[in-house]
């Protein structure tokens, strides 16, 4: 069955997007019976949200209110063996100003050579390479794979010049990517939280419990445990000197929906965002709707249904929220690097009319 899906995989800190336009007439194969119970519809969901396939993927660094397009070139390198998600870096050479470059980049592990890399894209160079990393001090007792089984629905954070990859069992891999000689750095969860001997099953159960975002300028960590009620809320900001998690919020709630119900204690809502602006407010998935809680005074704050599109999609609903800061000079930035014979506004729709399908962003305009 050939099928498209236009998705956004990552945002930068001044509102640019990292979109991904897949195809594919090879879609991976299924149990007898299998798949005829999935509808084209759902063959596009999944693709939107990074589910395995054999896709031709097609990038794009997009600017969302002028709806700007810029095209990446295929990367023309060696088979990843193993590899992160994409991740979007922006500098500027003002502290509060347009971005004057970008770069698109990953971890990955050579196929001929098992060679961690460093594979990005350069606006100012307008192409890609691969550089080679510092070597990186990691806990003896992690896996030396970990890097590359990383839950793929978090999305790749862009903090502090760096480019940080989460994993919800150990903690968090950041790079700079601009460097030529780029230093990978692990920084651990708080103590308490690491989980060294954990299923698969139950790291995806973690993946709806736990999330990094940014947030008043700090990198921040936010834990729901539900062992019992009244649930416990944890919230950290990561210090100055980007190595120690400090408590920043513990506080206890009863999980109330906007519709005043109670939810069951086996069918909670997901935690899913951080508000970018105020630390207190966090978002939750339950279902159909999408509800912001102010952790400070514990009570839901306001409320919004989902597309009827997204939402069955259970197994898939962590990659559809991205927070995305719009600056007020965003509409009349251009991407850096981008001229004239690239898509503009005429052709986004066309090419990725489909993305919000798949995608709920929490949007605030500065």
């Amino acid at each position: 069955m050939d099928f498209a899906a236009a998705s956004v995989r990552a945002t930068s800190s001044d509102g640019l997007l990292l979109l991904d336009l897949a195809e594919t007439c090879h879609c991976p194969p299924a149990r007898p019976g299998v798949r005829e119970s999935l509808d084209s519809a759902m063959l596009h969901q999944m693709a939107a949200a990074g589910a395995t396939a054999e896709l031709d993927v097609t990038r794009f660094v997009c600017n969302p209110l002028s709806g700007q397009l810029f095209r990446l070139p295929v990367p023309d390198m060696d088979v990843a063996h193993r590899s992160t998600a994409f991740g979007l870096l922006t500098q500027s050479g003002s502290s509060h100003g347009p971005p004057d470059r970008f770069v698109v980049a990953q971890l990955c592990l050579r196929e001929r050579d098992s060679g961690l890399v460093v594979r990005r894209f350069l606006s100012e160079a307008g192409e890609w390479d691969e550089r080679l990393p510092v070597p990186c001090f990691f806990p003896s007792r992690m896996p030396r794979w970990l890097p590359f089984q990383m839950h793929t629905s978090h999305d790749v954070l862009a903090f502090g010049d760096r480019l940080w990859w989460f994993d919800v069992t150990w903690g968090a891999f950041s790079v700079d990517p601009f460097s030529d000689r780029p230093e990978i750095r692990f920084i651990e969860l708080p103590q308490g939280s690491v989980l060294s001997d954990i299923e698969i099953s139950e790291k995806m159960l973690l993946g709806k419990r736990r999330l990094m975002g940014v947030s008043e300028g700090k990198l921040r960590y936010i834990e729901l445990s539900t062992e019992k009620e009244p649930f416990m809320i944890r919230s950290f900001s990561l210090d100055e000197e980007g190595c120690c998690w400090k408590l920043t919020r513990a506080s206890r709630i009863t999980l109330v929906l906007p519709n005043k119900a109670k939810p069951h204690a086996d069918h909670l809502p997901w935690l899913v965002a951080i508000d970018p602006f105020n630390a207190n407010i966090l978002y939750f998935d339950f279902g159909h709707t999408v509800f912001s809680m102010d952790n400070a005074t514990r009570k839901v704050v306001g409320s919004r249904s989902c597309p009827d599109s997204i939402t069955g999609l259970s197994l898939y609903r962590n990659a559809f929220f991205l927070p995305c800061m719009l600056p007020t000079w965003l509409e009349s930035n251009h991407i850096p690097g981008a001229v004239e014979d690239q898509l503009h506004k005429e052709d986004f729709g066309r090419h990725v009319g489909s993305c919000r399908q798949g995608t709920e962003e929490v949007k605030h305009a500065s």
